[in-house]
This record gives C-alpha cells, structure tokens and sequence, in this order.
C-alpha cells in the first residue's frame, strides 16, 4: 500500500509521534496489514508537507514500538496487524530493546546459526571445568593460555616470545598498567593529535600531559615528534597506527620505520594499540616488529572477536619489563577473568576465533558498502576493513548541533571533541557501523545522516 497517507491533523502531538501513532492506529483498524509496504520516506514528507527529518523520526519511533521493519534496497513494511498489535502495545513493552548505538565502536555480531552453535558448544565444553575456572589463578598464564596468545599475536606479523607475552584484562587495562611503570604524575606522553578516547581518560585520570602531535595521510608526522622528543622529556608515544579511532588511517610500512627509528634513538618507548588489524587481509608490520625492544604491542580481542571478551595480549619489550606490567597489572586488576580467559584460548586453539574475526570483517565490509552509497558525496574517511566512520559536517552543521539533531532522532554519533588531543576540535564526527544493529537499521540512519547533511540546520529544525 504505498499511496498511504496519514491525517495528521487530527493530532495536537509532535508531527513525528502523530505518524507513528497513524500507523499504529491503521494498523489496529486493519487499513494497514501485515507486509504492507509503507510509502518511501522522502515521497510521504512531500504529501505531508513535512521535512525528511521528521518523517524518518516518525517512521523510527514506528520501527522502535516493532509494528514497521525496514528491508535494505526493499522499502519499509507493516509487521504487525490488529490482532497482534494492540495500539501502544508494543512501545509500552519494558522488554523491547533500546533504541541502537551508532557511537559505540563496536564489532558487528556474528549472526550465523552455525557459528552462533560453535560459540556456544565452547562455552558449554568449559563448564565441565567451571569450579577451576572460579577460583584465583597463579601468577603465570597456563601454557595453553600463553599459546593461544602467540597464536594470535603471529596473525599481526609478529614473532610472538613467550618470555614477553602477557594477558591483561582488555587493552584499557594493559595501557593503565603499562603506564603506571612508565610515567609519574605531571610527565608527558606522546600521542596523535586526534586519538583514542581512552589515553586520554588515562592521562586525565593519571595526571599525565598529552602531546598531541601533527598527523597527515599517513598518521603522525615524523618532524613532529622529532621537535617533540628535542622540546619535551616525553616518557612514552601512544600510538593507534591501524584503522585509527578515530580517523581510520592506517600508517603504511615506510613511515612506521620513520617513527621506530626516531622513538628507538631517542630511547622513547612506543604503547602499540592493535586492535584492527586482525581485519586487514595484510597488515603492515607492527612497529613491535620493527622496533622489539622499544615496544609495547597490546593485541585486544575486542574489535575482532567481541567488547564482551574482556582479553588483551601484551607483548613486553623485554622479560623483565613484562615482570614489572605483570605485577602492576596484578596489583590493580588481580587477575583477568579465567572463565573468560578459557574461553578466547579454546576459541583460538580450535579455530572458531577465525571464524568469528572472519565473520566480522565480511559484515563489516557489508556494511561499508551501504556507507560508501550512503555518503559517496560528503566528506569523510573510512577503511573498508574497519566499521568506524570520521564524518565531517558542513552546510552550516557543527558537530554538536548534527549530533544534536540526531539524538532526537536515537542516532548516536561522537563528537570530534572525544577524541582531541592537541588543537582545535574538527568539525566532524565518528560514526560506528557495527554492533547489535541490523543492517536495515543501519541503512535507515544512514539515509537520515546524508540527508540532514544535504539540507542546512534550519531546513532540519521543523520537525514537530
């Protein structure tokens, strides 16, 4: 039934909450029926005389209360009729699921039966071990724990020692550690200009000053720390140098041995934050490959595998400085969970953490995909291996009046703010396409943020 157009006029609501309640009212009045398929949204805000924005806010809060879905490249469609779909029903029901997060930085979830029932069969086969598995654990990793680890950390081109090797609970607490031997209140580190959120909570909460260096193309510019380290007694460069969080970059081979070289003359140790590589088809060589010992290299599983998972490798510069992580590290988390520890060993001896890295970058790639259609004319930047977005606003937007805007319509996004370290923040924001949303949702918002960034602010405010 696409020739549906409700009356809005009836209603005193804001314009967005009227048209979700018209469907839901058809819907229970039988004018609309199960597989309907609704008007295209840019078609009905022109019979409505409304904006895009209020439409699409409409047909979300619509698609929140579960009686429209969304098909990718099909249209919108009723998914419930009058005698499933009590009017209110569903958006009263305090089970529904929240609205989606696009500011996470999160995997898309693997969603294949099989996969799903290997995943779980690994789960079930370790509770066989369950009161082990509860108790406080040694020192040391179990063999098979630091095997495992190797595993993974030679998939990034590293020659895994493991002498060196150390298992945190998530890299957010290995770079804690990690600085903690490294630095003392009032030092600084080093850092790319626009970084990860999370070195920057450590420095705030530490009392460490951050030198946010220049980036281009490649990442940071190596004349840049070169002044930094003749300027500044830096104690450490953090560095994001794949599918940067933010901005995506990866730092081609040539100019990670700039930066190796220059951190090793000026014995400045380097913090390795690798996530993303394990997505890459080929990865350029960890600087903890081209500068061993002068890097720490901390491999997480949380981009590739799943946030849940909270596990980290750390590959230390040397055995004794892995002693002394390893004694900050168990000073402040003592230990990392051993359920969850056997879990990614078991996953990596058998195979299925492939599987599910390899499950996410074929999703993530999908996913890319309706990016690239979506936002083929504004400017941003992306890998098509990753499933973060650096989106820059103009047309009259700021970021914080564009994320404004889109979290009245339950589209999060991070401003650029969360991620400076050095300088003004850009007019820009990150955009995550990954998590438990499913691709019809992600293609909704992903119409509404090209369309909003098609109009001005003012064109976009109308929408009640």
């Amino acid at each position: 039934m696409t020739d549906w157009c409700p009356d809005l006029s009836r209603s005193a609501a804001p314009r967005y909450l009227a048209l979700a309640d018209s469907i839901e009212e058809d819907i229970a009045s039988g004018v609309l029926k199960t597989g309907d398929r609704l008007p295209a949204q840019r078609r009905l805000a022109v019979q409505l005389g409304l904006d895009f924005t209020t439409v699409a806010r409409g047909y979300n809060e619509a698609r929140r209360r579960g009686v429209i879905s969304s098909l990718v490249g099909s249209g919108t469609f009723v998914s419930g009729d009058k005698n499933t779909v009590p009017i209110g029903a569903l958006s009263q029901n305090p089970m529904r699921m929240a609205a989606p997060d696009f500011s996470m930085n999160l995997p898309p979830e693997p969603s294949a039966p099989e996969l799903q029932a290997k995943m779980q069969k690994s789960l079930s086969a370790l509770s066989a071990d369950l009161p082990a598995l509860m108790r406080y654990q040694t020192f040391e990793s179990s063999e098979q724990d630091v095997k495992a680890a190797g595993l993974w950390l030679h998939q990034t081109g590293l020659a895994p020692d493991t002498d060196r090797i150390l298992i945190a609970p998530g890299a957010q607490a290995a770079l804690a550690a990690i600085l903690t031997i490294l630095t003392r209140p009032g030092d600084h580190i080093a850092c790319e200009n626009i970084t990860y959120p999370g070195i920057r909570s450590l420095a705030a909460q530490m009392g460490l000053q951050l030198t946010g260096l220049d980036m281009d193309d490649d990442g940071i510019v190596p004349d840049a720390l070169e002044k930094a380290c003749k300027k500044v007694d830096l104690k450490t460069l953090y560095l994001n140098p794949t599918i940067q969080n933010p901005t995506t970059y990866t730092m081609p081979e040539e100019r990670r041995s700039a930066i190796a070289n220059i951190a090793a003359r000026y014995g400045l140790p380097i913090l390795e934050d690798d996530p993303y590589s394990p997505l890459l088809p080929t990865a350029p060589p960890p600087l903890a490959a081209l500068c061993p010992r002068n890097t720490w290299y901390i491999g997480s599983l949380s981009k590739t595998i799943g946030a849940g998972l909270r596990v980290a490798y750390v590959q230390a510069p040397s055995k004794k400085a892995g002693w002394q992580v390893s004694r900050a590290l168990r000073t402040g988390q003592v230990m990392p969970a051993p359920l969850t520890v056997a879990l990614a060993t078991q996953w990596i001896l058998e195979g299925t953490a492939a599987e599910i890295c390899a499950a996410v970058g074929k999703e993530s790639a999908e996913r890319q995909t309706l990016a690239a259609h979506h936002l083929q004319d504004l400017a941003h930047r992306t890998d098509p291996n990753g499933f973060h977005v650096w989106l820059t606003v103009d047309n009259g937007w700021t970021r914080s009046s564009f994320a404004s805007q889109l979290r009245g319509l339950e589209i999060g996004v991070t401003e650029s703010d969360a991620f400076t370290a050095a300088g003004s923040s850009a007019e820009a924001v990150r955009l995550c396409l990954g998590g438990p949303v499913p691709r019809t949702t992600l293609n909704t918002a992903l119409e509404t943020i090209a369309s909003l960034l098609d109009s001005s602010p003012e064109q976009a405010s109308a929408y009640f």
